[in-house]
């Protein structure tokens, strides 16, 4: 995989008519970024229902990989790596195989822990809060950690920026943190054809938008400028997500709509179509 190849491929796919609920042409926009938000557009195709996936971010290696690479080959010194989100589990995997027996691995999520465990054996230990996404984050993994032993020396893998409350919070504690850019996150940025299909979709109902992070909500509100209305269009939808800093980012956004739901497929999906089928009756009434 050459310097700045995408790690994590997402297709754009373009909203259609609902099949079972044709009362309502309600668009459905996906910003999970990377695999998880295909994965989710083509089970509610299944359903019926159509998306616009519109991933927050597009991850891709650093262009000077040189200092990833001789880090994540250099880890005598540490005690626990931090791998926070499945992009930095990708961007890692590109380099590690096997992680050295003294590491212990650490993530702020049953979610990211499957995806560790896909990536490098389902017999890798990994320390993460257990439960539902809104039992999950930083602050969650930290409260772990101080159960425990706290590590003297962490490697915290992640994009251009994050994880700094973690970060700081380990360092009061006595620990020696170094955070390590082992991806790169290209904000999303509208092309023509999505540009075209937002102009129009202005005119109708506004938007069911799933989002799963802090960051995507200005990541969403900047690419959306470049369309007139566009933003009071969008805050009269629904935002769904999946924890409560996030809800709280969206609400400051203007969204008056949140609903929180867990990250797995199947309630997500189950969220979404409560929804629709609530702005159907409304249609119908």
């Amino acid at each position: 995989m050459g310097a700045g190849a995408d790690l994590l491929r997402m297709p754009f796919v373009a909203n259609k008519t609902l099949m079972h609920m044709p009362r309502v042409n309600q668009p459905v926009i996906l910003m999970r970024p990377g695999a998880a938000n295909v994965r989710l557009a083509q089970r509610l195709d299944r359903e019926g229902i159509s998306s616009w996936q519109w991933p927050a971010f597009r991850i891709t290696l650093p262009e000077d990989q040189e200092p990833v690479s001789y880090r994540l080959s250099h880890l005598d010194g540490f005690d626990m790596v931090v791998l926070a989100s499945p992009a930095a589990v990708a961007a890692v995997a590109h380099w590690i195989r096997q992680w050295p027996p003294h590491i212990t691995l650490a993530t702020v999520g049953e979610g990211t822990a499957r995806v560790i465990k896909a990536a490098w054996g389902g017999d890798t230990p990994v320390l993460y809060p257990e439960g539902e996404a809104e039992h999950s984050g930083s602050e969650a993994l930290f409260a772990l950690m101080k159960k425990g032993k706290i590590p003297s020396r962490v490697l915290i893998a992640r994009g251009q920026t994050g994880r700094e409350w973690l970060s700081e919070q380990l360092n009061a504690l006595g620990a020696d943190v170094e955070k390590l850019a082992a991806y790169v996150r290209v904000p999303l940025e509208l092309s023509p054809e999505q540009t075209g299909q937002l102009q129009r979709a202005v005119r109708g109902p506004s938007p069911i938008v799933y989002v799963t992070s802090t960051d995507s909500v200005a990541t969403l509100l900047h690419a959306i400028r470049v369309v007139p209305a566009a933003r009071d269009w969008l805050v009269r939808g629904v935002a769904v997500t999946i924890h409560p800093r996030c809800a709280e980012r969206l609400r400051e956004a203007g969204f008056e709509c949140v609903d929180i739901t867990g990250a797995d497929d199947e309630l997500v999906a189950a969220c979404v179509k409560r929804h629709l089928a609530g702005n159907l009756s409304l249609s119908a009434w």
